[in-house]
């Protein structure tokens, strides 16, 4: 039998952007349900929406589920730090996020690094949020003398991207 006879059966690739942004989007809201099979495929869906110059407002709150997520395992904290990416690559469209951006602030005082991180993170997007630099740097001048020499090395690049 030719290969014409299933086209119908296979899925469809998307095309546009649009289509492609969209399937990303629909993968991200389908649930954070601790399935380790899939852990890869939402981080890489994540790290895929910044390579997109305009995003759908459905991201926000598609973001702000990733970051509600009550699950302190390291691979969900790895994907809150691609979620506050995406948002920081939104800029000004991603204001409605600033209020959950801003309750990660306090994890500036945890023991774990990686929540530190989280803050340092959440600080470099409000700042491309609203364009206030302040709390960024704040942020990133105490988080410059922290034990973990990786954080630091965030940090400092976040002060080096704030001069600029």
């Amino acid at each position: 039998m030719p290969s014409d006879d299933f086209d119908d059966l296979q899925p469809r690739q998307a095309q546009t952007n649009e289509e492609k942004f969209e399937t990303l989007l629909d993968l991200l809201s389908s649930g954070f349900v601790n399935d380790p099979d899939l852990d890869l495929v939402r981080d890489l869906a994540l790290q895929h929406l910044l390579t997109f110059p305009q995003l759908p407002d459905r991201t926000i709150d598609i973001m702000r589920s990733i970051l509600a997520d009550m699950d302190d395992s390291e691979p969900v904290l790895n994907r809150k730090v691609a979620a506050i990416d995406v948002l920081a690559h939104m800029g000004p469209q991603a204001k409605p996020a600033f209020a959950t951006l801003n309750g990660l602030l306090p994890l500036m005082e945890s023991d774990r690094d990686i929540e530190r991180s989280l803050a340092l993170r959440a600080a470099r997007a409000m700042w491309k949020i609203a364009g206030d630099s302040e709390l960024a740097a704040e942020v990133a001048g105490k988080l410059v003398e922290d034990e973990e020499k990786w954080l630091v090395v965030h940090a400092a690049e976040l002060l080096g991207e704030l001069d600029s």
